[in-house]
């Protein structure tokens, strides 16, 4: 169970997966307390949304907050924002961060063709080439597959790319193919780890909603929040 602290350490996290200036949202303040100044922040409404994303709903102060952000998150954006979303979206990040890393990695030991290599990655993970894969799980060759993957997918993907990293790293492999064989390897491990743990094929776990589309829905609940709170500062007293 998260506390107060570490679910707003995990909103600050998000907000800057999402591509926002956290200052936007946690803006950092002195406040005085019996006499002594204690570091804090001001939270926009977006932020307080965040936090109650992370937070326990079995606390009823959690559960109030969370109907209240459902009530005008339902007035913003015709649909709800769930931990689900923020979590796909942070992976995504960690996905693409991962995929930089071993790219960097392989361009040190020597690769020559990127595109051989990563596609070793995914035969080894998913027992065929990316082509087919797409057809596979009906994506069309201009949607972003890791767009489209849900949480568990993305995170054996991550899993995947930054252990292939490391293979090369510590393996000291040098070379396209040894660079491929080590790709397939570490990708045939992952598959066969997903299987025997959940007993499904990695190709055959379901798709979700495409991030493009919960990414612009957070932006629309982030600007129409704001919107509320330039709002509530109008109808505040100078004193307020």
């Amino acid at each position: 169970m998260l506390s107060l602290a570490a679910c707003g350490r995990k909103a600050i996290s998000s907000c800057a997966r999402l591509g926002i200036e956290t200052h936007e949202a946690f803006t950092p303040e002195t406040v005085i307390e019996e006499g002594k100044p204690r570091n804090t922040y001001r939270l926009t409404r977006f932020a307080c949304f965040l936090i109650t994303l992370h937070a326990d709903e079995g606390k009823p102060q959690v559960s109030a907050a969370k109907v209240y952000f459902a009530t005008i998150a339902e007035a913003i954006i015709q649909s709800g924002i769930q931990l689900n979303d923020l979590e796909r979206l942070e992976l995504r990040s960690d996905l693409t961060e991962g995929e930089n890393t071993m790219e960097s990695v392989a361009s040190r030991a020597g690769i020559e063709n990127f595109a051989f290599f990563k596609s070793a990655g995914f035969r080894g993970m998913y027992n065929m080439n990316l082509s087919d894969l797409r057809i596979r799980k009906g994506v069309s060759a201009k949607a972003k597959l890791y767009d489209l993957m849900g949480k568990t997918e993305l995170a054996a993907n991550w899993f995947r790319v930054t252990q292939t990293a490391a293979r090369i790293t510590s393996h000291n492999i040098k070379g396209q193919q040894a660079l491929e064989n080590a790709a397939h390897q570490v990708g045939a491990s992952v598959r066969n780890e997903m299987i025997r743990n959940s007993k499904i094929k990695p190709e055959n776990l379901p798709l979700e909603e495409d991030l493009k589309l919960v990414r612009g829905r957070i932006a629309n609940a982030k600007k129409g929040m704001g919107i509320l709170d330039a709002t509530r500062k109008k109808e505040l007293p100078p004193s307020a």
